[in-house]
């Protein structure tokens, strides 16, 4: 007889994005595969809850990137910060 994780076979069919990550605590690179929506990735070698898609999807054009590499950034009524290294960004 066989036992069917019925939870685990909703996941298996949920659709699925793979693709080049990278740490941004230790730098670790990684061919990634998660659910879509999927926005932080535990690091297989560090372990931290920091990792991210390298190539999100995005349009052509200048990015913004912080002196620490991230170009992810939380909005507030104070302005952009880097949630990698905490700096506020400005100039932009």
């Amino acid at each position: 007889m066989t036992v069917i994780d019925l939870a685990q076979a909703k996941a298996d069919s949920e659709p699925h994005m793979s693709g080049a990550a990278v740490c941004l605590a230790c730098k670790h690179e990684w061919v990634a595969v998660a659910l879509v929506g999927t926005v932080w990735m535990d690091c297989p070698a560090c372990g931290l809850e920091r990792g991210r898609y390298r190539g999100p999807v995005g349009i052509a054009g200048l990015h913004w990137h912080c002196k620490c590499g991230n170009d992810l950034f939380h909005a507030t009524q104070d302005g952009m910060y880097c949630p990698n290294c905490g700096e506020w960004q400005h100039g932009f």
